[in-house]
C-alpha cells in the first residue's frame, strides 16, 4: 500500500473510496485473522469493532497520516446529533408508509457510529472521512443503521464515505457495502 499524498489544495483532505476500501479491507482481514475466535464464537459487536478499529488505526497512522480512528465517538454538539436522529426517524417513517407498521421515534439517547476516521475538529467533509456501522447478520436494525450512515453523510457531518459491515451468522469473513447518499 502506498502512503496517501494528496494535492496541497483544500481538496487534499479528500481520500478516494478505493483507498478507504483498501484500509478497511486490511483492517478487517487483520482482525479476522488475529481474532477469528471472536467472529466464530459470535462475540458482541463491540468486541469485534474494537479489533477492527485498532488495526484500522495502525493502517491510517501510516498510510493517511493526520487522520484519527475512533469508536463510539461522542464529542459532538447536541444540535448536530439531533439532525442525525431526525433523519433516522424520517427514514423510519418512509419505510413504514404503505404498511401497517408504525415508525418508532428515535431513542432518547444519542446515536453514535461504531467506527469513524476523522480529524478531531468541527464536522465537515474536509474533516470526516469514514463512518462505519457493524451489525451481526441476524440482528435487527440493518435499515436503521443504513439510514444512520446516510444521515452522517449529510449536513452537518458530510462524511466522505460510509460503510455498513455485516458479521455473517456462520462466523465467516465480514462483508460490507458502501452507502451512497
Amino acid at each position: 500500500m502506498a502512503v496517501y499524498e494528496g494535492p496541497a489544495s483544500s481538496a487534499h483532505h479528500r481520500v478516494d473510496r478505493d483507498k478507504v476500501d483498501e484500509l478497511l479491507r486490511a483492517a478487517v482481514k487483520a482482525a479476522y485473522d488475529g481474532e477469528r475466535v471472536l467472529f466464530e464464537e459470535r462475540a458482541h459487536e463491540r468486541s469485534i469493532v474494537f479489533h477492527i478499529a485498532r488495526h484500522l488505526a495502525s493502517q491510517v497512522e501510516v498510510l493517511v497520516p493526520g487522520w484519527s480512528v475512533d469508536v463510539d465517538y461522542d464529542r459532538w454538539h447536541q444540535s448536530e446529533m439531533e439532525s442525525v436522529k431526525k433523519q433516522l426517524y424520517w427514514g423510519r417513517i418512509q419505510r413504514a408508509e404503505g404498511t401497517t407498521a408504525q415508525a418508532e421515534a428515535p431513542e432518547d439517547h444519542d446515536v453514535y457510529p461504531d467506527i469513524i476516521i476523522h480529524r478531531r475538529s468541527r464536522p465537515s467533509a474536509e474533516h470526516d472521512l469514514l463512518v462505519a456501522e457493524v451489525k451481526k447478520e441476524e440482528a435487527r436494525g440493518h435499515e436503521d443503521d443504513r439510514e444512520k450512515l446516510r444521515a452522517f453523510m449529510s449536513d452537518p457531518f458530510r462524511y466522505q464515505h460510509a460503510a455498513f459491515l455485516v458479521l455473517p451468522e456462520d462466523g465467516g469473513f465480514p462483508q460490507w457495502e458502501w452507502i451512497e447518499q
